[in-house]
Parts: C-alpha cells; structure tokens; sequence
C-alpha cells in the first residue's frame, strides 16, 4: 500500500467493501464485523487534520492520538490547539499518546497516564476516553494497564492488542499485507493503526518526507520568531534560511 491520501482512500472503501463497520474503541460491540482506525501523531499536527478531513468527507470517525510531551509541538499553542478542536469537530474522538519513556521507571505509570490525560482533556474541553502508548516497552504491551478505573481505554491492552487483528504501518512500512488481511475473511474484529505523518498528495520516500518535515519546521520557525520579535527581517530574512 502507498502512503498517499488517495491510498488511503482506498484502504476505507476496501473495508466498506469487505463489510466493516467503521468503529470507535467504545462501541464495537455494536457491530458484527468491526474496524477500529486509530492514527498516532507522533511529530506533525498538520499532517493529522488533513487525515482527519478526509475521513469526515468519507462519513469516517476515527481516533487520534496526542502526545503533550513532545518536543516537536505544544499542544497548548493556540495553533495547534485549534488544530486538535478541528480534529474534534470534524467527528473524531482525541486521545493520550503517553511516553513512558519521560518518566524512565521513576514514577507510577498509571497515575502518570491519568495526569497527562487531565492534562490533555483540559486542552480540548472534553473529557479523554483513550490512551496509546508511544514506545511502549515489553512490560507495558503485557501490563493490560487499567487507567482512570477502566474509563480509559488502552488501546494496548488484551482486547485491542491481542483479541483484535492489530496492524501497522509503523516506520512507514505496513508490518503485514493490510489489504491481503481486509479481504482474507479471516477477521471480525480490526484495529489499524497509522501514522499520518507519512502521508502525502504524492508518494515520497521516507527520507523525502523527513527532509520535506524539517525544510518546513524552519519556515514555520522564522514565522513563530517573526510573531514575537518586532521587524524580524532587520535581523533575518527568511529567504536566507
């Protein structure tokens, strides 16, 4: 599969195809043959509201997950929060992309998720119903944590991660033949996992799609200087970067 928007596009109609209802993590059930799409954001907000435009113009209600530990973009910015409440208002359920890795073994991880969730649900203005771990470790994927009394859902945990079909396109390679899975009949329940980011108009190269993400992070830089010091171009113009 190509990671383009019409790639994409194609991935829902081939599900709709096969007879998947499109589902969220709370109402599966509801369905007999279900699909649970979930999308990380692990570098680029942007990237997830075009993903998240996409699938409201397909009749499609996903969840994205947010990391509010990363150090390539705040959530708390006025920017990239009206992003994630486009992302909110377009249908789709928002969600805590949590690292463990930033408390390396010192704090109790579960008490952790549950402040970073009130964190992020003080952001968008709802309540956060969802959690998926950022490189997550072995312990964590066999840990089948319950969050906030179970009002959280870990998308790691047994029903998702082992009871599902789980599949990936993690280091913008499909781990397994997703389309070869969708038609198997094999599966009644999917969850799929992308990572927007590596999505474009075009196919491009991972290394392409990198190199594209930092040319554009030092444009988006001099425009964020540019709002905070006063006639920016007597010091820098941006076309000298």
């Amino acid at each position: 599969m190509k990671f383009t928007y019409k790639a994409y596009r194609d991935l829902i109609t081939l599900l709709r195809k096969n007879n998947y209802t499109i589902c969220g993590y709370h109402n599966y059930r509801q369905a007999d043959k279900s699909v649970i799409i979930r999308h990380d954001i692990d570098l680029q907000i942007e990237k997830a509201v075009k993903m998240a435009e996409i699938e409201h113009d397909m009749n499609v209600s996903s969840t994205y997950f947010v990391l509010v530990s990363s150090n390539f973009y705040n959530i708390f910015s006025k920017r990239n929060e009206d992003y994630l409440r486009r992302i909110c208002n377009l249908g789709h359920a928002v969600g805590l992309h949590f690292d463990e890795v930033k408390y390396d073994g010192k704090s109790d991880l579960v008490q952790a998720m549950e402040q970073e969730a009130a964190l992020l649900s003080q952001c968008l203005g709802r309540e956060v119903r969802s959690l998926s771990m950022h490189r997550p470790s072995k312990t964590t994927l066999e840990a089948d944590y319950q969050i906030a009394g179970g009002r959280i859902v870990n998308s790691y945990g047994t029903e998702f991660f082992h009871n599902h079909k789980y599949v990936t396109d993690s280091r913008r390679n499909w781990e397994e033949d997703v389309a070869q899975i969708i038609e198997s009949g094999e599966y009644d329940r999917l969850h799929v996992l992308t990572h927007p980011f590596w999505y474009d108009e075009k196919e491009q190269s991972a290394s392409e799609e990198l190199k594209r993400f930092c040319t554009s992070r030092a444009g988006q830089c001099y425009d964020d200087l540019s709002d905070n010091l006063r006639d920016l171009e007597e010091f820098l113009r941006k076309e000298d970067i």
